[in-house]
């Protein structure tokens, strides 16, 4: 500060200078002394550029990372996405399979089915049949039998009607 004031002493101490030319020279050093970039400005400028600096380093680091993070071949998330979609891809191609699988066995379990149905069927038709043939058995047994009977009961009334023709031919015959 003692400079400034010395050199204003020097400028109003010159007489010999015209009016103007002193009124100038006050003018340009109020402003120099006034000029915030003249006085420390530019030490603020660079402090302020220096705290951008760091800070802009600091960003670049944080990009980085998140470059990293998004695009590292096996950690990064492009990496992890792909693996995923493969995962996804693979996974729904085994679920097709067992559809496929589960479908085509559904199909067998119902041809089986319809197979043993038709079976079924026929077996009831068959015992139907058998039901009826045995039912017929009983019939031709029962009327067999009934036949028998009557057929020993006939033998047996004409054996007796025979014995008794010869015993009576035979007391006829005894004086």
């Amino acid at each position: 500060m003692n400079k400034k004031i010395n050199r204003r002493r020097l400028i109003d101490d010159t007489t010999d200078e015209p009016q103007e030319s002193v009124k100038l020279l006050n003018n340009i050093h109020h402003k120099l002394h006034n000029s915030a970039a003249l006085n420390g400005g530019f030490d603020k400028l660079i402090y302020m550029i220096d705290g951008i600096e760091k800070s802009q380093i600091q960003i670049v680091e944080k990009v980085d990372k998140i470059h990293e993070a998004i695009y590292h071949p096996d950690d990064g998330l492009f990496a992890r996405i792909a693996s995923n979609k493969s995962l996804q891809i693979e996974s729904t191609s085994l679920v097709g399979k067992q559809i496929d699988n589960l479908t085509s066995w559904r199909d067998q379990i119902e041809v089986d089915n319809e197979k043993k149905e038709e079976e079924n069927e026929e077996l009831k038709l068959k015992f139907q049949r058998l039901e009826t043939s045995i039912e017929a058995i009983k019939n031709f047994q029962l009327l067999t039998i009934s036949i028998a009977k009557w057929a020993i009961v006939a033998f047996g009334g004409g054996l007796i009607t025979l014995v008794f023709k010869i015993l009576y031919e035979k007391l006829k015959n005894i004086p």
